[in-house]
């Protein structure tokens, strides 16, 4: 069984030589493409200029193409993601003054006003903090009272992952272990805890969040992701 990870993983750069959400190598790409695609899609009802939080962002994925239209900051704790960030944005002729770009922590008290921002994204970043109910806590405080926050969270029902086998591999203790872990792969699990669905859902209800949308990406029965649209109560 591989050494455990430690966070230094998200800060060092090296993260971003694991994390190819977009390449045929991740047996999850065509659900990260179908996550992406509904997230824009959700935004795209926006008004044009809407200031726009990523937070957790990494390489641009989602901030990149929102910048087109929309005023985004876009947040990742490591400097080698957001250079890519910056890298995508420029071969995407993204505006100038559209994209801003903040290295900091989720985890930490965010560094921006009140009632500030008209939408914020959150995708692949609950999963990585040791508080998450902090973080979603800061994110109510940071968006406006009609704002919207489009979130997700990775299922720690393991069922899911035999839909994916290349995911864990093929070693039985690896694979007793992963389902023991909910879902998380041995090695990652002192940085990553997956949560069930009525979990998350009350953890964005006690950071004071009203659920008005659903979306859920895997096997129907077990799904890999919930994505769940939410405005502030």
């Amino acid at each position: 069984m591989s050494a455990a990870l430690d966070r230094e993983i998200f800060t060092d750069g090296s993260y971003a030589d694991i994390f190819r959400p977009d390449t045929s190598s991740d047996p999850f790409h065509a659900l990260y493409r179908r996550k992406r695609d509904d997230v824009l899609a959700a935004l795209a009802q926006l008004p044009e200029s809407s200031r726009i939080l990523d937070l957790g962002g990494g390489m641009g994925r989602i901030a990149v193409p929102l910048a087109a239209l929309h005023a985004v900051t876009l947040c990742d704790i490591s400097k080698r993601m957001l250079d890519l960030a910056a890298a995508n944005a420029q071969r995407a002729d993204a505006p100038d003054g559209h994209l801003i770009l903040r290295q900091l922590d989720a985890g930490k008290p965010l560094p921006f006003p009140t009632a500030s921002f008209d939408a914020a994204v959150a995708l692949d970043l609950l999963v990585h903090l040791p508080d998450p109910v902090a973080t979603l806590r800061e994110l109510r405080r940071v968006l406006r009272p009609t704002a919207v926050l489009l979130v997700d969270m990775t299922n720690s029902n393991p069922l899911w992952t035999l839909r994916y086998p290349r995911y864990v591999g093929r070693r039985p203790r690896r694979w007793l272990a992963t389902w023991r872990g909910g879902g998380v792969l041995p090695d990652w699990q002192e940085i990553v805890h997956h949560h069930g669905r009525r979990e998350f859902e009350q953890m964005l209800s006690d950071a004071g969040f009203r659920v008005s949308g659903r979306r859920d990406y895997g096997p129907r029965l077990s799904p890999k992701w919930f994505l769940r649209r939410c405005h502030p109560r």
